[in-house]
């Protein structure tokens, strides 16, 4: 026969453990979600090209946030009639460009 007390505390123990094992499979789970979403960020972040303004193309322009088919076809416009770009603050000259559009394109911009 078994002793009451003794199964009282292995009954004890084995719930401790199922409990302590469901604790570490919801920080596991939760340490997997931060991953991928920093992972996506990752991802995100490197699909944003630099581009040259004063060597891209009209489609390659359209890389850039909110920089659309006539934007870029103006800044190509510009470029040819002034000659290259030598500042972020030239760019907003360009007709339809003004400094929000700058300022979220700032860092893929190059020269």
């Amino acid at each position: 026969m078994k002793h009451p007390f003794l199964m009282g505390v292995m009954c004890a123990c084995a719930l401790s453990v199922a409990i302590s094992n469901s604790s570490e499979a919801k920080q596991v789970s939760t340490t997997d979600a931060k991953h991928t979403q920093v992972s996506s960020k990752a991802v995100q972040d490197t699909k944003q090209a630099i581009v040259n303004i004063n060597k891209a193309s009209a489609t390659e322009l359209q890389q850039l946030k909110g920089i659309g088919e006539s934007k870029a076809k103006a800044i190509v416009e510009y470029r040819a009639k002034n000659g290259k770009f030598k500042n972020l603050e030239q760019l907003s000259q360009v007709s339809g460009v003004g400094d929000k559009l700058i300022e979220q394109n700032a860092k893929q911009i190059s020269f």
